[in-house]
């Protein structure tokens, strides 16, 4: 009902970093996969960002448009990323000129410069802004830095915020907790997206497992993401320990970059409990690897001490046809149980123990709920299905400022 009005539609996102700065996160997958579906659907994306990719930089050429899956992408170079801000002032040069080119701005910023350039310049040109909360505005993470937020947010903040034409969040959770902050604008939910496509064909199994001396018969573990405290990798840790009591061979591989330096904790931890030679560290991983390692697993595990806001590695994990067992405050987790495809427990050790040992009992159980969860990942992740949501927000908001 769109798609006249979306090959005219010019989108500009302005974030901190992006492809392929994967050091990030899911945000740096789920924002590029956005922005090439929105490409294939016919819309003109531009992206403005840093050559940020956490304490490197990403070799890429500066301050001129590089085409990244149809996407036309200007990284400026960073001066400061301190507390996340993301400071790169060649950005307000260029910048100017592209909003008004654009149609509408989305700014995947809320604490950075970011926001600070995009919005005055949305302001001042009286041009549409979507600002993407991305889990910046829970209560938890308004704790964090609390004063130096509270600070921000009366000053410059809280402004820009409210003359937002919307806020975009990408799950119920999230909006009800950015409603009851009372800021004003409207809020919308649409799920952060995937491309379920490379994960339809999987790598043939074996690859981590022969890297670690796995065998075939052996249950694999996976935790995928960041190794940091609020993740919890601990709980796999102990998890790992716990299963091996009721199958001899269990392995666990963390997957991700050692954000926090924690894997000297987690070494001694594993020695501790006796499955020191179980547990398998691979540091930071591409796409082509993260697919490499879930091929190789048969069950994520997926432990968060707080509220996300949607759960990346846990929808690739569903894509791959891997069940899940997450804590309450992964969304995707939520909805994978409520679709069969995976099991919720409290994120403590005792509950992921005794949920995981239950699970990998049960093979022809977790064979049944792999499968739903590829059923789950295509009908609401896959950017197909994303895409088209998003584009009707993009449309009604243009539209309400062409006649306002």
């Amino acid at each position: 009902m769109f798609s006249a009005k979306v090959h005219l539609m010019h989108i500009l996102f302005v974030t901190g970093y992006y492809k392929p700065a994967y050091v990030y996160g899911g945000p740096t997958k789920s924002l590029a996969t956005l922005c090439a579906g929105l490409v294939t659907h016919g819309a003109h994306v531009t992206v403005f960002t840093t050559n940020a990719n956490g304490r490197q930089r990403l070799d890429v050429p500066l301050g001129t448009p590089v085409m990244v899956d149809g996407v036309a992408v200007s990284y400026f170079p960073l001066c400061y990323q301190g507390l996340g801000f993301f400071y790169a002032p060649a950005m307000a040069q260029s910048l100017p000129d592209q909003i008004a080119r654009s149609d509408l701005v989305v700014i995947e910023s809320i604490w950075g410069y970011q926001l600070l350039l995009a919005a005055r310049q949305c302001l001042k040109q009286r041009k549409p802004y979507i600002i993407a909360v991305r889990g910046q505005l829970f209560a938890w993470s308004l704790r964090h830095q609390r004063l130096k937020k509270k600070l921000y947010l009366h000053l410059l903040g809280k402004r820009y915020l409210q003359h937002a034409a919307a806020l975009y969040c990408t799950d119920a959770q999230e909006a009800a907790a950015v409603a009851r902050l009372g800021l004003g604008p409207p809020l919308f939910v649409v799920p952060n997206s995937i491309d379920t496509t490379p994960f339809a064909q999987m790598p043939v199994r074996g690859f981590w497992r022969h890297q670690y001396g796995i065998t075939e018969e052996a249950i694999v573990l996976l935790y995928l993401g960041r190794l940091t405290q609020i993740k919890r990798p601990d709980i796999a840790v102990a998890t790992l320990a716990a299963c091996r009591e009721r199958h001899a061979d269990v392995h666990l591989i963390l997957a991700g970059p050692d954000q926090d330096q924690m894997a000297v904790r987690l070494q001694a931890q594993a020695h501790s409990l006796g499955c020191l030679n179980y547990m398998h560290l691979t540091g930071a991983l591409d796409p082509e690897q993260v697919r490499q390692v879930l091929a190789d697993a048969d069950l994520l595990i997926a432990p968060s001490v707080i509220q996300e806001n949607f759960g990346l590695s846990t929808a690739e994990a569903l894509a791959a046809g891997v069940p899940v067992l997450t804590s309450p405050g992964i969304p995707v987790g939520q909805l994978a149980e409520a679709w069969q495809a995976g099991r919720v427990a409290a994120c403590t050790v005792e509950a992921f123990q005794h949920a995981a040992q239950a699970m990998i009992t049960k093979p022809a159980e977790l064979i049944a709920l792999g499968r739903n969860g590829r059923l789950l990942a295509k009908a609401v992740f896959d950017v197909a299905a994303v895409v088209p949501q998003m584009l009707t927000h993009y449309s009604a908001i243009i539209e309400r400022r062409l006649l306002s």
